[in-house]
């Protein structure tokens, strides 16, 4: 068994190096023609800024692309097997086809582990340097960033802060609006800023508005240059609440489930992520599952390729699956568990009946 697992561990390592780095290279390619432009505009026309970029987009492109992969790659490995009439021998030796899936065990859960690293560290980190990158040039070059979407709402005590924009890792606010109240709640005090810059101590927020409420029709409006803004929230704060979920960690994911109060987000959609992240590495073990059926069908179904097409037909079912139920579970409308589960457990559970079939009539 032992011989059995190191001879599948090199064929499926060698198929998933030469599958990973086909797709990862033309969706690389397709990435840089659509956004050249822009990062040459942002950064400069040089070729060391696209290489950088091309790097920084990296880990994120081989954590979307790694259970694809590993599906191609199991389903190459086992059509070699399958012609070269391995599995036949192995069978006629007394070893079952369920055994033989066993023995691609080691290689994908050590693929499995690596994802998990990739995802929920390295993706993450770098997809946050490219986001500083891209920050430093706008800050240089004194133009807001780009649309972040929806405004953050953050509270700090009595004070309710509205914030249109984030960048240079939470060091600098774009469109900052302070409503402060009283202790009963009501609102005393409504500072807009245009910019909202961290000292190192506290925030000093740049061309102020001040409107104080008071019992006459209108208040008190006065204008500021720069103006202070005491508050105990950091550029961390900012950052961890403006970064997109596919760029948290598992431990900042799990931090906003266990504290509701510290994101702008429903705690669903938290919950949805860390359940994803937490199944990731498992939908990459399940793709040997969905893929030897589609192996042990290839001798009667037209060879190779019909079983290549087939691979890429249920490899592109399954991420449209995933990425609607995922939709679904962060609108709200499915449980997060369901969501983040279901795909998985679903190809694996149709790969298991046709693999039992198959076999069962043979």
């Amino acid at each position: 068994m032992r011989t059995l697992i190191r001879y599948i561990t090199r064929i499926f390592l060698g198929n998933l190096f030469v599958m990973l780095l086909a797709f990862v290279s033309l969706l690389q390619l397709l990435d840089l023609l659509n956004n050249a432009e822009d990062v040459i505009r942002r950064h400069g026309d040089s070729v060391l800024v696209l290489a950088r970029y091309a790097m920084l987009r990296l880990p994120e492109l081989v954590t979307f692309l790694l259970p694809f992969s590993i599906l191609m790659a199991s389903l190459l490995s086992l059509a070699k097997l399958s012609q070269n009439n391995e599995i036949l021998a192995l069978k006629a030796s007394g070893m079952s086809f369920y055994r033989v899936l066993l023995a691609f065990l080691p290689a994908v859960a050590l693929v499995a582990a690596v994802h998990f690293v990739l995802s929920d560290r390295v993706a993450p980190q770098t997809a946050r340097m490219l986001s500083q990158w891209d920050a430093e040039a706008d800050s240089a070059a004194e133009r807001p960033p780009r649309d972040q979407g929806p405004a953050i709402w953050v509270r700090d005590g009595a004070t309710l802060a509205r914030i249109s924009a984030v960048v240079d890792d939470g060091k600098k606010l774009w469109g900052v609006t302070l409503f402060n109240r009283d202790a009963r709640g009501n609102l005393v005090e409504r500072l807009t800023a245009s910019t909202a810059t961290y000292t190192g101590d506290d925030w000093e927020l740049s061309d102020v508005e001040r409107l104080l409420i008071t019992r006459e029709a209108g208040g008190v409006f006065a204008r500021y240059t720069t103006r202070s803004w005491k508050t105990s929230l950091t550029p961390s704060h900012f950052a961890d609440l403006v970064a997109p979920p596919s760029t948290l960690t598992l431990t900042e994911l799990l931090a906003f489930v266990t504290k509701p109060d510290t994101g702008y987000r429903p705690t669903y959609f938290y919950e949805t992520w860390l359940h994803k992240r937490i199944a990731l590495p498992i939908a990459s073990i399940l793709m040997v599952l969905l893929a030897a059926p589609v192996a042990q069908g290839l001798q009667r179904y037209g060879g190779i390729g019909t079983g290549l097409a087939a691979g890429v037909g249920l490899g592109f079912l399954y991420f449209v699956t995933d990425g609607l139920v995922l939709a679904l579970g962060e609108a709200g409308a499915i449980p997060p568990a369901l969501a983040a589960w279901s795909p998985s457990l679903l190809f694996a559970s149709v790969g298991g009946l046709a693999l039992i079939r198959i076999e069962s009539n043979r």
